[in-house]
């Protein structure tokens, strides 16, 4: 196996690790069960399948002549081949991303909306539609492969197809989400500023208890927000590599080597980003924090979360859109 083979496999066992983690903390301790952790647990999820699906791709290779079956030749080429399961996840969790933000930011931005916008159905049927948007519009790269004399070839397309294709995938995946996401943690950052104005400006003591749980939902308000912006900026800096270089390629600026080391660099960095969540919540999400020593407090008492009312002041940041 080569080295680049073995890193690959290290990248994705640890996002198969970290993100089987997040979704079992979230599962197993009820103060976890939150609308906001829920799109969480749903973007763990997705990076722990393209996490043990890049590792299956890595280590087992799409065989050059297809099987007898028609079946099993068609899922050699169409499903195996075409890697299109793989790109459907990454989709997804662009998808989920971005579902996630909207979510926190309505949460934050337009308080007296939130019930109405991310009750439980409208949470649910967003985590739905991000999986069948996902494949619907992912699930069409199947079709660049096409079934000749028991091989899987690549159907190349048109120079204008490519550049259609290449444009829309570009703004789809990368280019529209990134503008957005932008806009809303930047509103999101005015209006907490804001709100952080509010509560320090009311110093009469009958108010101190009051402001001191207003502070609190705020700092718990801050902390999540804080997470997922450091996840929006890995992801980021993860997929602009990519998504720039294919883009420039599709619409002929220049060509792309699929075996330099550029290449092999920025579809590495694709590939972090599935693994890079965990670690962010470990060490930046306080309520991840206090799930953790919360399910392990049965076999190993001293992690038990130390302070109950900042735990329930953390648990309240994301469940209360006010």
């Amino acid at each position: 196996m080569s080295a680049r083979s073995i890193l690959r496999t290290v990248i994705g066992s640890i996002g198969i690790l970290g993100n089987s983690v997040v979704c079992i903390v979230i599962a197993k301790v009820p103060a976890m069960r939150t609308l906001t952790n829920a799109f969480i647990f749903n973007q763990a999820l997705i990076d722990l399948l393209g996490s043990l699906f890049m590792v299956l791709h890595n280590n087992i290779r799409a065989p050059k002549v297809l099987h007898p079956n028609a079946v099993i030749a068609t899922i050699q080429c169409y499903i195996w081949q075409s890697n299109v399961i793989l790109w459907v996840l990454y989709v997804a969790s662009t998808l989920n991303l971005v579902a996630l933000t909207s979510e926190r930011y309505v949460a934050i931005v337009y308080p007296f909306k939130y019930v109405t916008y991310f009750g439980r159905k409208q949470a649910t049927g967003m985590l739905v539609a991000v999986w069948v948007l996902a494949i619907g519009y992912k699930g069409t790269n199947a079709f660049y492969y096409r079934m000749e004399d028991r091989a899987c070839v690549f159907a190349s397309l048109s120079t204008a197809a490519n550049v259609a294709w290449g444009t829309i995938a570009f703004l789809v995946e990368y280019l529209i989400p990134l503008i957005f996401m932008s806009f809303c943690y930047v509103h999101i950052i005015l209006q907490l500023k804001k709100a952080s104005t509010n509560v320090h400006a009311e110093p009469s003591t009958s108010q101190q208890s009051d402001n001191s749980m207003s502070g609190s939902l705020l700092r718990a308000r801050r902390n999540t927000l804080k997470t997922l912006f450091i996840v929006f900026v890995t992801y980021t800096i993860c997929w602009s590599p990519n998504q720039i270089a294919f883009f420039m390629f599709n619409v002929g600026f220049f060509s792309l080597d699929y075996n330099s080391a550029f290449y092999f660099i920025s579809a590495v960095l694709v590939q972090l980003n599935s693994c890079m969540n965990p670690i962010i919540y470990a060490f930046k999400y306080k309520q991840f924090q206090t799930g953790v020593r919360v399910l392990l407090e049965p076999c190993f008492p001293k992690l038990a979360p130390k302070r109950q009312q900042e735990s329930v002041a953390t648990i309240a940041g994301n469940h209360r859109p006010n």
